[in-house]
């Protein structure tokens, strides 16, 4: 007999010797000891179970190693790999990669029942592991939450083989086996056949077990639970598990018929092949009748899509089968007719495929909208929400439900989930999992638009509407979209230098990509307003750029908001109000052509439509920072320093970093008098970005309002260095504060006629600052050339003549 802990451990570290170092001792089960050791050779560390000596004096070492040399022929992406084979003072033992993570069990010991979607995404790696070791001849016969390792996203199964090699290696006849049977399998999930002790056992007996996992994963615990082991091998038996819908009603019918099919006494009655699962789990995400897109094996549609496109499209062609499947599931049928669709995270554990995850989200945003009778938020809301909970982010955003998922790749390799939530109650209305090689993913933006039209019907006969993303047209290149995807992403964070060649990149590879011409013109127009060059220099690329887009998609929305970005940068007033005009008529939902109209109707003066139109914005993207900031400064113009103040604070709120909010801020506090809160609030904007927008000119005119003539000239002296493409600008505002008003209105006349960024970057007949100048003939003549009126002055010029 052996001596337990101490000394198995002594006559372990004996056997492997040098190679290995045993570093501690795992809790095991009843199959084994397990301790984690490194392989000194390669700097890894590996698992080794040992047999329990109860066990090991009934098993032929020899046989039992040649049956776990067996098993370590599996080589699969959801199975941990068998490395070698021993034994240590006749106590058999096998060694196995270690794997970082926590183990299904202890996932359910925290957290209860899974989400659907993601219940969904393990069973379906359970089940391709299972498929392919049962395509192998190698039977599991002790799948339970313990043996499946969630690591990196994924979920891994351990053990394969090894209750079939002490099966197989037993010394003693069929009387051993059934002495031995609750150690080679589990009480709470072992199959009839494996309870009653039948010696016909096959690949079918690890399908009841998967039915018993999935019952667990859905319904937080398994049928019998509760009861002796004796009484659960005879339930298993004779006893029908109560069914999963009546534990929980949320689970889509057709996961919850296939869980209670694998349940079933009979073999026979049973899904006859791990295969069949993973396409019965797979159907349930793809549209009934025809063929899945979604499927490596499917023949591509039009060549197929992008990745992210394509991953986009599989989890609304999933959204649809299920709806398609079930209409008591429709929108119609739950009562959802407002969706807001939540950020995606990326699951990589690379921040390289952020673009990647937000793509995902912007593409069935794109496309949810596009459902006539469905009203989307839009994408700034929900990403101000990403990580909350659906009962959180449906009350901020005012929506019946939330998506919500998450992506992952590795190499060529992508995984996406993807969950509808109704907002009360958090109940999941579908949700679905999909493992796919990126490169076979066959999505474009017609696969999108015809699984909408045939599942998302609000009411019948609703139909897609033309306008929006969802109209445009994609791509069939995957490197274009891909390039898009990255282009885009730090296109609206402004990081535009990084933006534009990356997007010349996607219109090489497709010049017919609509979508990326327009992203790429839009770049190009706002080069301007962040000053880093002239209107002139960014003209002829933005204006080809445009044009190519347009002529690709007339109705593509964000191809009319780039044009009309463009005319801006040009002070053509009127020819980008009748653009943007077109544009809101196109999609009247679309908030980010609600809000360039806003400014738009700034820049011209009139600034009570201005305001009505950035708060129909804000009904529609509660919180978007770029319209919160155009009403905030839209009160300030209006003398409401209150309002504007409140304003500028929410927006902080939702962005720490925003210079222009903490810009706005300042001013406002400095002409409602509230000098020292407006020199703090200016500081912290020059701190985060001392040339955004004018910044510096807000400091210099929130100093020069408190009297701190000595900081003033600082930053007089400190703004005409850095006027970069706005030297007119920095000028003009240095005079104004010194009182040099002839200088001013010089510099003014200059800045406008040179089209200077930073003079459209501020509403010139309403913004505090040039107010002094509104007595100046020569600058009510300049407003009405531009087509501008005059906004009401404030009655008193806040900076007091310096002494």
């Amino acid at each position: 007999m052996v001596e337990v802990t101490t000394d198995l451990r002594e006559r372990l570290e004996r056997t492997l010797g040098d190679a290995y170092s045993i570093e501690r001792e795992l809790g095991g089960g009843g199959m084994s000891r397990v301790f984690v050791a490194l392989e000194r050779s390669l700097g890894r560390q590996v698992v080794v179970k040992v047999l329990p000596e109860e066990m090991a004096g009934q098993v032929s070492v020899d046989r039992f190693r040649r049956e776990i040399s067996l098993a370590a022929q599996l080589q699969h992406p959801h199975i941990v790999p068998l490395l070698t084979a021993g034994d240590s003072d006749g106590l058999p033992y096998f060694t196995m990669p270690y794997v970082k993570g926590e183990s299904l069990r202890a996932r359910i010991a925290h957290g209860g029942e899974l989400p659907v979607s993601e219940a969904m995404r393990v069973l379906r790696e359970v089940a391709s592991a299972l498929a392919f070791a049962h395509d192998a001849g190698v039977v599991h016969r002790d799948i339970k939450p313990d043996n499946v390792l969630l690591s990196g996203g994924s979920a891994m199964v351990t053990d394969f083989g090894v209750a079939k090699a002490v099966s197989a290696a037993t010394t003693q006849g069929r009387s051993g086996l059934t002495s031995l049977g609750v150690a080679l399998g589990t009480p709470a999930y072992m199959s009839p056949e494996q309870a009653s002790a039948d010696p016909m056992v096959d690949h079918r007996a690890d399908i009841y077990s998967w039915g018993i996992l999935a019952y667990e994963l859905l319904t937080g615990g398994t049928p019998y639970t509760g009861r002796p082991a004796s009484a659960m091998l005879a339930a298993h038996v004779t006893e029908a598990a109560e069914p999963v819908a009546r534990r929980r009603p949320g689970v889509p019918v057709p996961l919850a018929a296939l869980v209670m099919k694998c349940l079933e006494k009979r073999p026979s009655d049973r899904p006859q092949s791990a295969a069949e699962i993973v396409r019965a789990l797979d159907d349930m995400v793809t549209p009934s009748g025809g063929s899945s897109p979604t499927r490596a094996t499917t023949s591509r549609v039009g060549r197929g899509g992008a990745i992210a496109g394509a991953v986009a499209a599989a989890v609304l062609v999933a959204l649809g089968g299920y709806w398609s499947l079930h209409r008591t599931t429709s929108a119609d049928g739950t009562g959802v007719h407002t969706v807001a669709v939540l950020p995606f995270d990326n699951r990589s554990g690379d921040s390289t495929y952020d673009y990647l995850a937000d793509g995902m989200s912007d593409e069935l945003r794109s496309a949810l909208t596009g459902v006539e009778g469905v009203s989307v938020k839009a994408r700034s809301s929900s990403a101000q929400l990403r990580g909350k909970g659906a009962r959180e982010a449906g009350a901020k955003l005012d929506v019946a439900a939330v998506l919500e998922g998450s992506i992952s790749r590795a190499g060529q390799r992508l995984r996406v989930t993807a969950e509808l939530v109704r907002v009360a109650g958090e109940n999941t209305l579908w949700s679905g999992s999909f493992d796919r090689e990126a490169k076979d993913l066959p999505a474009v933006q017609d696969s999108i638009i015809r699984a909408i039209r045939g599942v998302l019907k609000v009411r019948d006969g609703a139909a897609i509407t033309a306008s929006g993303a969802a109209g445009a047209r994609g791509t069939a290149d995957v490197e274009a979209y891909d390039l898009f995807l990255r282009g885009e992403f730090l296109r609206r964070r402004f990081d535009i230098p990084g933006a534009v060649p990356l997007l010349k990149g996607a219109v090489a590879k497709d010049p017919s990509f609509a979508r990326a011409h327009a992203s790429l013109a839009s770049a190009y127009a706002i080069l301007p307003f962040v000053g880093i060059v002239l209107p002139a220099s960014a003209h002829a690329d933005a204006s080809a750029s445009v044009e190519r887009a347009l002529s690709l998609a007339p109705q593509l929305t964000a191809a009319h908001v780039a044009q009309a970005q463009l005319l801006l940068s040009e002070f053509r007033y009127p020819d980008a109000e009748r653009v943007l005009q077109k544009a809101v008529a196109a999609d009247s939902g679309d908030a980010e052509a609600r809000v360039w109209h806003a400014f738009l109707l700034g820049c011209l003066g009139r600034i009570d439509e201005a305001l009505a139109e950035v708060r129909t914005a804000i009904r529609l993207d509660p919180l978007s920072t770029d319209a919160l900031i155009t009403e905030s400064a839209i009160q300030m113009y209006r003398h409401r320093y209150a309002e504007s103040i409140a304003g500028s604070k929410a927006v902080i709120a939702l962005d720490p970093k925003s210079s222009i909010a903490f810009g706005n801020l300042g001013e406002a506090y400095a002409l409602m008098g509230q000098l020292d809160s407006a020199v703090t609030a200016v500081e912290a904007a020059l701190r985060i970005d001392a040339t955004a927008y004018g910044v510096r000119s807000q400091v210099l005119f929130v100093y020069a309002i408190a009297g701190r003539w000595k900081e003033a000239d600082e930053q007089a002296r400190l703004a005409l260095a850095d006027g970069q493409n706005s030297p007119h600008f920095m000028k003009a505002a240095t005079s104004i504060v010194h009182g040099d008003i002839d200088a001013a209105m010089k510099a003014t006349e200059l800045g406008v006629r040179a089209r200077e960024p930073f003079f459209n970057s501020i509403w010139l007949s309403c913004d505090p600052m040039f107010e002094i100048l509104h007595a100046r003939a020569a600058f009510v003549a300049l407003m009405r050339e531009l087509g501008a009126t005059m906004c009401p002055a404030n009655s008193r010029w806040p900076i007091a003549p310096r002494k």
